[in-house]
This record gives C-alpha cells, sequence and structure tokens, in this order.
C-alpha cells in the first residue's frame, strides 16, 4: 500500500496504474515520432546536397530481397498485435494518459 492507496485491487488504484501507462506510452510514441521525423529530414538533406545518392539499379533489389522482407511481415503483425491485447485501449484513464503524453510529452 503506497501512500494509502492499494494499487493491486483496482479502483483508484487500478485507474491511475492505467493513466501512467497511458501517459508513457504516449510520450514514447511522441518522442519516437520527432525521431523519425529527424531521421528523414537527414535524409532529405543528405540527398540534395550530394552526399547520398539514391540511384538503384534492378541488379541492386533482387526479388529474393523484397520476398524476405515480406517474410518478416506475419511475425511482426504476430508481436503486435500480442502487444497490443496487452494494453488497456478502451479505457477512459489510458486514452487519457495516451492524448496527454502526445501533446505535453
Amino acid at each position: 500500500m503506497v501512500l494509502g492507496l492499494d494499487l493491486a485491487t483496482g479502483g483508484t488504484g487500478f485507474i491511475i496504474v492505467t493513466f501512467i501507462i497511458g501517459l508513457l506510452l504516449g510520450i514514447v510514441v511522441k518522442r519516437v515520432f520527432k525521431l523519425a521525423l529527424a531521421i528523414v529530414a537527414l535524409i532529405v538533406v543528405l540527398v540534395v546536397t550530394g552526399y547520398v545518392n539514391l540511384n538503384w539499379n534492378q541488379n541492386q533489389i533482387s526479388g529474393q530481397t523484397i520476398y524476405r522482407v515480406f517474410s518478416y511481415i506475419p511475425g511482426a503483425v504476430s508481436t503486435i498485435q500480442q502487444v497490443a491485447t496487452l494494453l488497456p485501449l478502451t479505457s477512459a484513464a489510458f486514452l487519457a494518459g495516451i492524448a496527454l503524453g502526445l501533446w505535453k510529452g
């Protein structure tokens, strides 16, 4: 029991823990999005300045490479579905935490 709240048995403790999980997830998603945007911007700047050349030959991208990339998709989708079942996606506290994490995080 922490500060008079029993976090293990539902009620207020469950709502607080659900909100904190949503808040942390929102912050992580926002930071990952910012990082991806920065990487894309860096690649665009390198292409425009000529440091990176994106001309591909047909020989560089083979059917085997594309097949290998697409063979990983079912495993990734399965993992994402398993993680999504663990999150309380219908809880108002969770959704409020995500919204606050994305906005202020």
